[in-house]
C-alpha cells in the first residue's frame, strides 16, 4: 500500500473514531464517517470492505489507547518513587478523565455486552487480561487481601468506573458528583481505592 492510500486509510480511522466519540456507535454511518474523514463513501469500501470491519479496527486501536500504555504508566510512577496505592489513584484520575471526554467511546466497547448480553468481544477479553495483570502489581500493596479478595475489590473499582464513565449524570438525582473537576474525581478515587488498601 502506498503512502497516500496509507494516509487515506489512517484519515478514515481517526475519522471513525471522532464519529463514534462525538455521536456514539448507533449514530455513525458511512456517510459522516467519509464526511469527517473528507474522502468519498465508496473510499470506506475500498479500503475497509465494510462499516462493521472498520468500526472495529477502530475500536481496537482505541482499545490500544486505553489498555496499552497504562500498565507502562502505572511502572512509570513506581518507578518515579510513587508507592503502590498513589500509583494506583494517579492512574485512576487519569483514566476517569479520559474516560469522561469519551463516552461514547466506553459504550462502543461495551456495546455487545449491554445490548445483547455477549461477552466474546475483544474489549471484554481485553479488560480481563488488563484487571489480571494490574491486580499482580496492586497485590504487595494489599498483602491482608488474599488473591480473590483483591480482584473482587478491583472488580468493584472497575465495575464503577466503567458506569460513571458511561453514564457520568447516574446518580445526580441521589448526589450530584461533578466529575468533570479534579477535586470530585480525586475524592471519588480516594473513596474508591479504600477497597483494595488499608486506609
Amino acid at each position: 500500500m502506498g503512502t497516500k492510500e496509507q494516509e487515506a486509510r489512517e484519515r478514515i480511522l481517526r475519522a471513525t473514531i471522532v464519529c463514534i466519540g462525538r455521536d456514539g456507535l448507533d449514530a455513525t454511518g458511512i456517510r459522516e464517517i467519509a464526511r469527517e474523514a473528507q474522502v468519498n463513501s465508496a473510499a470506506i469500501s475500498y479500503y475497509f470492505r465494510s462499516k462493521e470491519k472498520l468500526v472495529a479496527l477502530a475500536l481496537e486501536q482505541t482499545l490500544d489507547q486505553a489498555f496499552g500504555n497504562v500498565l507502562e504508566d502505572f511502572d512509570r510512577l513506581r518507578l518515579e518513587g510513587l508507592g503502590i496505592r498513589e500509583a494506583f489513584e494517579t492512574l485512576l484520575e487519569d483514566l476517569m478523565s479520559n474516560s469522561l471526554r469519551y463516552p461514547y467511546i466506553a459504550h462502543a466497547h461495551f456495546h455487545d455486552a449491554l445490548a445483547h448480553q455477549r461477552y466474546d468481544s475483544s474489549a471484554i477479553q481485553r479488560l480481563n487480561a488488563f484487571l489480571a495483570e494490574l491486580a499482580g502489581r496492586l497485590a504487595p500493596g494489599a498483602p491482608h487481601l488474599p488473591e480473590n479478595r483483591l480482584r473482587m475489590a478491583l472488580t468493584q473499582v472497575w465495575a464503577s468506573l466503567s458506569l460513571l464513565t458511561m453514564m457520568p449524570r447516574l446518580f445526580d438525582q441521589f448526589i450530584l458528583l461533578d466529575f468533570g473537576t479534579l477535586d470530585t474525581r480525586r475524592a471519588w478515587v480516594q473513596q474508591a481505592s479504600r477497597l483494595l488498601f488499608v486506609p
